[in-house]
């Protein structure tokens, strides 16, 4: 079971597993902030010289995937990403599935907008944590 931590989601982490369908997959997202946090599982970039943004697609993983049983959080979703606001001081989990096809590894990327806070010369990054899969 990977877990990513607060500094690797602050600046992206590409998920390089298969996800293969029917398989529910739990999550769990550590929030250490007295406010709310944002994290993020979006499709990944790849070249399509058809595609109208300049060559560049992005893989639409939520046609593919299915999120359920939400706790301690909400999300908000599109074919290419999903957004999850996570509450403050919790943590938050819910279910991840594949559905109908695989998503490959490389298709997934995990992002969280984890601040970092400085006292002193000591750097600290607050907000998500990921543990699942």
């Amino acid at each position: 079971m990977p877990t990513y931590t607060r500094t690797e989601l602050r600046d992206g982490v590409v998920f390089n597993s298969s996800i293969f369908p029917g398989i529910d997959r739990v999550i769990s997202l550590v929030n250490n902030l007295p406010s709310v946090a944002y994290f993020n599982i979006e499709g990944t970039t790849y070249s399509d010289p058809s595609s109208p943004y300049g060559g560049i697609a992005y893989r639409q993983i939520f046609n593919s995937a299915s999120v359920t049983s939400l706790v301690n959080c909400t999300m908000v979703t599109e074919s290419m990403h999903a957004g999850f606001i996570v509450n403050p001081s919790s943590t938050a989990t819910f279910n991840f599935q594949a559905v109908g096809a695989i998503i490959g590894s490389g298709h997934m990327r995990f992002i969280a907008a984890n601040p970092t806070i400085l006292s002193g010369s000591t750097a600290t990054v607050y907000g998500i944590e990921f543990t699942g899969f």
